[in-house]
């Protein structure tokens, strides 16, 4: 602990400091004021906020004293954080936590970004797990330099939580480095990969731009459809693809028996549509309504049933309101109405937990989206990093 002062107290002494107490002086404050007081506690006193960052929140969860953590801002500059954690990834750290203080508070605004840089080190800490035997089972991911952690922690959950025989197929966007891959390399003997060189051909090979421009305009403008076309484009039999931002609380006992015995395509129930089209298009485009709710962060088809000629035919017509970050999702949405499809049971395979969910979860299996994204940060892969110390530090058999 950081010495001589509880962090309550000093937490307290950072916001009286930068003028933030006045939000309890009496009488009503209006909400821009509150959110301008907050950001000023954040930006003003970023210098001082070493009282609860140089507690080191490390992988662990565990709040430990880093002298080496060496601070130096001002309100009007960029945070530079002398250590090699990686701060080029946020390039402006304390503009970070001074847009996210009014929503979450500068306590969680900073665990949320300070865990985000520390996630790699931690993700490098993961123990290994055992080699296994039985039935294959593959699941695939898309993983890059930015985001491999949460694909190493996403792989660890799994695998923590069962003793089936899961292979881990990692589809690299090109930007993993060979100690990246090492570092996933360590977790599972039986973990893949695909080079972008490799899928590239694939594709090239399967679908040429000469008979799939739309589609091949969406792949090389949209990286998320590598989860369509990379996992699929050309192969045999049924796939399962999940996004990295994926944890995993208990054995996934549903999925499992699907990867065992697939017989029809599966979904996660998105809390929301989200397509990215007006609807009038989407049923003009269909010829039909398309599914509700549809979410591809868990997402398992028959590769040799897809209907690439089809789904040409819907890209070209998605193409009169453009590209967008859910192309990829509404034309996997649009593949499901068709196919008898149905969806993951919703009460074990939650999207966008609530953070009393993500400390205490009920659900098999996370999927951390849109606002639950800060508690993937600060209470999710942390949770999963407590549990491979204890692993570490008292071995059992598996």
């Amino acid at each position: 602990m950081f010495p001589g002062t509880p962090a309550s107290a000093r937490r307290e002494r950072v916001l009286k400091r930068s003028g933030s107490a006045t939000a309890a002086r009496e009488g009503p404050v209006a909400d821009a004021q509150k959110s301008a007081c907050l950001r000023n506690a954040a930006s003003r006193q970023i210098c001082l906020l070493h009282a609860d960052l140089a507690l080191r929140f490390d992988s662990l969860g565990t709040l430990t004293y880093n002298p080496g953590l060496l601070l130096s801002a001002t309100s009007a500059s960029p945070l530079r954080l002398k250590t090699n954690l990686g701060l080029w990834r946020i390039p402006n750290f304390a503009h970070a936590v001074w847009v996210d203080t009014p929503s979450h508070g500068v306590s969680v605004a900073c665990q949320k970004h300070y865990r985000r840089l520390t996630q790699g080190d931690a993700a490098r800490r993961l123990p290994s797990v055992h080699a296994r035997t039985g039935q294959l089972l593959y699941v695939h991911l898309l993983s890059g330099r930015d985001h491999w952690p949460m694909t190493a922690f996403c792989v660890f959950s799994l695998l923590r939580c069962t003793s089936a025989n899961i292979v881990p197929m990692i589809v690299d966007d090109g930007t993993l480095s060979e100690r990246e891959r090492d570092a996933m390399r360590e977790i599972s003997p039986a973990l893949q990969f695909s080079s972008v060189q490799e899928c590239r051909e694939q594709v090239e090979r399967c679908l040429p731009p000469s008979r799939f421009p739309a589609l091949r305009k969406l792949h090389s403008s949209l990286p998320l459809m590598r989860k369509l076309l990379d996992v699929h484009a050309g192969r045999k039999g049924w796939r399962l693809f999940l996004d990295s931002d994926i944890l995993f609380y208990r054995e996934p006992v549903w999925l499992l028996d699907w990867l065992r015995s697939p017989e029809r395509p599966v979904y996660m129930l998105d809390y929301q549509n989200s397509y990215g089209y007006s609807d009038s298009l989407l049923c003009a485009t269909m010829g039909a309504p398309t599914p509700a709710n549809v979410n591809t962060g868990l997402c398992g088809l028959r590769s040799d049933e897809i209907d690439w000629e089809l789904l040409e035919c819907w890209a070209s017509r998605l193409y009169s309101e453009g590209v967008n970050h859910y192309s990829e999702q509404c034309l996997t949405a649009m593949l499901m109405g068709m196919n008898g499809s149905r969806p993951a049971p919703w009460e074990d395979y939650r999207i966008l937990p609530d953070r009393a969910e993500v400390r205490h979860p009920t659900a098999a299996m996370h999927h951390y989206v849109a606002e639950s994204r800060v508690w993937y940060y600060v209470d999710g892969w942390p949770r999963i990093a407590r549990d491979a110390r204890r692993r570490r530090e008292s071995p059992v058999d598996e």
